[in-house]
């Protein structure tokens, strides 16, 4: 099959790609679904007459400054891509993969691990190897990931010892920020141990080598981006965090003021984002109830942090479900497209050997 026969069959809909709009369409009407149950979970919420009180009397400004943030994350997110993978695609259609994702991550329910899937078989498909796509983005998703963690460390440290303000007892804010840091050690300290030895035999203790082998690789590949990689990487990884930080803080606003102090604002915020790891459709539910949950043992009221936390997933899930899934239909030019071979083995020569 001819190069231009094989890019005529990659923009047909639904071949090769795996996506379609009829695709599309059934994985946005399952999130309608989980959404729905969701918001009549929380309706059971004590207090919703408070809740409705404040989100109808919403600031219109700090709401178009929220959607600014939550696209500025989004934007984030992308830069930290396209540093990942040595911008070995231009930036126009590493814009279009780091949407695609964000909105798959909306769409497919996978505990946040449905967008990496996506992305990194998009980037074997455009002639990057395929062990090294797995290991880019799973460093991708640990790199964002650990600024969380970072962020931890400090926020919990400064209430702690009292440097940054806030009235939240010892155990609070210690004990996150030491859960994050050894986390952090460990990471690093794994990743310079050697490989596990390969068993001899049993298939099942193949497949955890396997597992570890993978895990063991991603940390590795991990520490070193962000040590000797793209600084790009690191630049998105921050603003990708911040900037989701500055919207639900401008959702506070929005919807009467009242948030916590920095510091203990980014705890509630990073340990109600473990509710994300539900496997729903853009961890519809679990979000929501553990961000809610954490503002409110961190003493914010319930009504003020339903509202918010309310106003900040429209934004946040509803921004990458529409430019997300306009960006999933433009990945077949993607495919049409890909770099030339001698610019991916170029720009990966060296790293990750096998």
């Amino acid at each position: 099959m001819t190069a231009g026969a094989s890019a005529d069959r990659t923009d047909e809909p639904g071949t090769e790609t795996g996506v379609d709009a009829r695709a599309i369409a059934r994985r946005i009407g399952l999130f309608g679904v989980v959404a729905v149950a969701a918001v009549i979970g929380i309706s059971a919420l004590p207090g919703i007459d408070d809740v409705r009180d404040r989100l109808t009397g919403a600031e219109p400004l700090w709401l178009l400054a929220a959607a600014v943030c939550a696209i500025g994350s989004m934007l984030g997110f992308v830069r930290a891509l396209w540093a990942v993978f040595d911008r070995v695609v231009p930036w126009r259609r590493a814009l279009v993969l780091g949407l695609a994702e964000q909105g798959a991550n909306v769409l497919l329910p996978a505990g946040g691990a449905g967008g990496p899937a996506f992305g990194a078989y998009v980037m074997r498909r455009v002639g990057v190897p395929p062990r090294l796509a797995d290991r880019r983005h799973a460093a991708l998703f640990l790199a964002t990931s650990a600024v969380g963690f970072f962020a931890l460390v400090l926020a919990g440290t400064g209430e702690a010892v009292g440097v940054l303000p806030g009235d939240v007892s010892l155990l609070a804010s210690a004990l996150p920020a030491a859960g994050a840091a050894a986390l952090i050690v460990l990471a690093i300290v794994y990743a310079r141990l050697p490989p596990a030895p390969q068993p001899a035999r049993g298939r099942v203790r193949m497949l955890v080598w396997r597992l570890r082998r993978f895990l063991h690789h991603s940390v590795r590949t991990t520490v070193d981006l962000v040590r000797h990689g793209d600084r790009l990487l690191v630049a998105g990884a921050i603003s990708y965090y911040a900037f989701d930080v500055a919207c639900l803080a401008c959702s506070f606003q929005a919807f009467g003021g009242g948030s916590p102090p920095l510091g203990v604002f980014v705890l509630a915020y990073t340990l109600g984002h473990a509710g994300a790891l539900l496997p729903t459709p853009g961890g519809v539910g679990g979000t929501e109830g553990g961000l809610i949950g954490m503002f409110v043992a961190y003493g914010t009221p319930l009504d003020l942090a339903a509202a918010a936390v309310l106003g900040y997933r429209v934004f946040q899930l509803g921004l990458p479900l529409v430019l997300g899934a306009v960006s999933l239909l433009r990945i077949r030019y993607v495919l049409a497209h890909p770099p030339s071979r001698q610019a991916v083995a170029a720009a990966f020569a060296g790293h990750d050997p096998e």
